[in-house]
């Protein structure tokens, strides 16, 4: 018997579904890829370190950098002396974290820790010191023998054919030296960070006796010396370190050149006896500073950095310290009492000693301090814009907080 009051749906259609379908969930294939990208980057990071840092990735550095971690956490104080022989050296040098010098018989890093000092005997009669590129370069001038440091070993050595006039290098590593060739006048050999020859250049035309290396290796600025009219002559010719022939000559006539280095701008500064002078790329001059003002007494021109010098008037018992930049525009400029014998300039630091008396500065702020001190032989300024003043047997770091102020 069938029930009167049920119903069978016929002739009407079904209702649509009122459940609403959700996309499928993504969130985590998209996690996986983002945790495979870092997974890619950090590798990518991982070879580009070992590639790059490879001559620091042995196990003296590993117990260097232990050594360092231990006394920097459980050493009661800061050391801020760096001792050496007293009387033995002959060049220092601020480099990493302490200080590098060279006697005749070998090459010593001095960092602020105990038993961790480095050296190495190197029988140079006149060792040079040139730090760059993350390295130290110690060259026999006169001699024939370059080698490379770091803080804890030597990492390169060579021995050039003939005597060195002059060596240079760039904040690459790469380095250029001028060597007094024999069949020839002089000649220009270019090396790289392992001090193996990339390019050299004999010649029998020209005397070359200084040069600079640009910042991307790709010109060697060479200072030459012939003569014209009886007196010297002296020009500069961009060599293309690649062989291509020279298109670039400039002419200074009878300037004598000082010193020679390129800026951060890539612009080629020359320190001369009459003034600071800037040329680009094609020879043009493109800033100047005239000495007019008095006469150059003493220099820190650093490679890819500023120039710094002190003239002395004619007149008076006074000094001027001057920092000019790539442009050479000033960047400080102060006079101070007494003949300025030892100048120092990098880290943004200015340091000059006349006297007795330590002037220090910093360029960004142009305020002078100073303080007294006695026996000075040098003065340095670290790689984190400390200043330090170079005795007989130690150098030490001086606390700018503690100097008076004042020039």
């Amino acid at each position: 018997m069938s029930n009167p009051n049920a119903f069978d749906g016929a002739g009407l259609e079904p209702a649509p579904s009122k459940i609403t379908r959700f996309r499928e969930d993504r969130r985590l294939n998209i996690i996986a890829g983002l945790r495979s990208l870092s997974l890619a980057g950090i590798l990518l990071t991982v070879v580009f370190c070992i590639f790059h840092y490879q001559e620091d990735l042995n196990i003296q550095n590993l117990r260097r950098i232990v050594s360092y971690i231990d006394q920097l956490t459980f050493s009661a104080s800061e050391t801020d002396t760096f001792t050496f022989d007293a009387g033995l050296s002959t060049a220092y040098e601020a480099f990493d974290v302490g200080v590098a010098t060279c006697s005749g018989g070998s090459f010593r890093f001095i960092p602020p820790f105990e038993n961790m000092g480095f050296s190495k005997q190197i029988k140079y009669a006149d060792p040079h010191m040139r730090v760059s590129g993350g390295s130290v370069f110690v060259y026999d001038l006169g001699g024939r023998g370059i080698s490379r440091f770091n803080s804890y070993s030597r990492l390169a050595e060579t021995t050039m054919d003939c005597r060195i006039l002059s060596f240079s290098s760039n904040s690459a590593g790469q380095c250029a030296v001028v060597t007094d060739e024999e069949g020839y006048r002089t000649a220009l050999t270019v090396l790289d960070k392992h001090l193996k020859e990339i390019y050299k250049w004999q010649t029998s035309e020209h005397f070359a006796f200084l040069s600079a290396l640009s910042p991307n290796g790709r010109t060697a600025a060479v200072l030459c010396v012939g003569q014209k009219e009886g007196a010297a002559d002296f020009y500069i010719r961009y060599q293309p370190v690649n062989g291509d022939d020279c298109t670039v000559t400039i002419d200074l006539g009878d300037r004598k050149v000082y010193s020679m280095e390129y800026a951060d701008n890539d612009r080629l500064i020359l320190l001369c006896e009459d003034g600071v002078y800037a040329y680009d790329d094609d020879g043009a001059l493109k800033g100047s500073f005239d000495f007019s003002s008095g006469s150059l007494i003493a220099f820190d021109h650093r490679p890819e950095g500023s120039c710094a010098f002190t003239l002395k008037g004619d007149r008076g018992d006074s000094s001027r310290v001057v920092v000019l930049d790539g442009k050479c525009a000033a960047r400080f400029d102060a006079t101070c009492e007494g003949d300025v014998r030892l100048l120092a300039c990098g880290s943004g630091q200015l340091a000059w000693l006349s006297g007795k008396t330590l002037f220090t500065a910093a360029l960004s702020e142009g305020e002078i301090k100073s303080t007294e001190l006695s026996g000075v032989r040098d003065v340095l300024i670290t790689e984190t814009g400390r200043v330090a003043a170079v005795f007989g047997d130690c150098a030490r770091i001086i606390d700018l907080g503690e100097a008076q102020e004042g020039a």
